[in-house]
């Protein structure tokens, strides 16, 4: 995946906000799947701002437009203050539009959004909405590479089927190709991670099975991205890691948005 600002790249991340959430995170037991989750999230839109720098005193060039969805009873986007309710901002946008400034150990954290644990796993309206943003964004721009769509969840739909959701999301896609979409399922207990898989030989669960199907097989710059990891990856690899700890959440999302970022 290339991205410059003639054809900018596009991310959606789906963010399960379910009662559930509230459990402890695999491997950190003092901390909620939610405060994780959102730590993870929150240092990935900072590091996404400082990849669209590219010289001092200058703002983040329009390399990437994200989006940030959150569900739980229902789907909504995740932005606040200027942004709040907008479905995709530009990584300018986002720069400039924080929701706070955090000081850890002396340095500043920047945050977009605070973790949330409540209701249901309403998945298939998180699907549907990321449809309808993806819909618009690949309709202007069509020469761009296919949009991302990362889906991070601790457990299945409870309102309807998804697969049904996502053959619609993986349907619609650029003159560059399909949109790609990623299924990362938390760990409620530590376990070793089924990390992009070929079949789904290695998955037992037929709702595991069912987020195999959904998931997207991985382009060749991302499983050569894996492997400079560590990550053995086959050439049918899917975008899915089941039983996922932070470490295995945290590089799963960045080989999902590992992009050849141009002038």
């Amino acid at each position: 995946m290339s991205v410059d600002r003639k054809k900018p790249g596009c991310f959606v991340f789906l963010l399960d906000q379910s009662a559930s959430m509230q459990e402890p995170m695999a491997g950190a037991a003092t901390m909620t799947k939610a405060h994780a989750l959102a730590g993870s999230i929150n240092e990935l839109l900072e590091s996404i701002v400082m990849r669209s720098v590219k010289a001092r005193n200058e703002p983040p060039r329009h390399y990437f437009d994200v989006g940030l969805i959150g569900y739980g009873t229902g789907a909504r986007t995740l932005f606040s203050g200027a942004l709040a309710g907008r479905m995709l901002a530009s990584v300018a946008e986002i720069a400039t539009n924080k929701l706070r400034v955090d000081r850890d150990g002396g340095r500043p954290r920047p945050i977009w959004f605070e973790p949330v644990a409540d209701g249901l796993t309403h998945m298939c309206a998180a699907l549907d909405l990321a449809a309808n943003i993806v819909e618009g964004w690949v309709a202007s721009h069509p020469d761009s590479d296919p949009p991302v769509v990362i889906n991070i969840t601790d457990g299945y739909a409870t309102d309807g089927d998804p697969e049904l959701a996502a053959r619609r999301l993986v349907s619609l896609g650029t003159g560059q190709g399909a949109t790609r979409l990623f299924n990362i399922a938390l760990g409620a207990h530590l376990a070793t991670a089924v990390t992009f898989p070929a079949d789904d030989r290695a998955v037992t669960d037929e709702r595991a099975k069912a987020l195999f199907r959904m998931s997207s097989p991985l382009p060749p710059l991302m499983r050569e991205y894996a492997v400079e990891l560590g990550v053995d990856v086959h050439k049918d690899a899917r975008g899915l890691v089941l039983n996922a700890d932070m470490k295995a959440v945290v590089q799963a999302i960045d080989i999902g948005t590992r992009v050849d970022v141009r002038a």
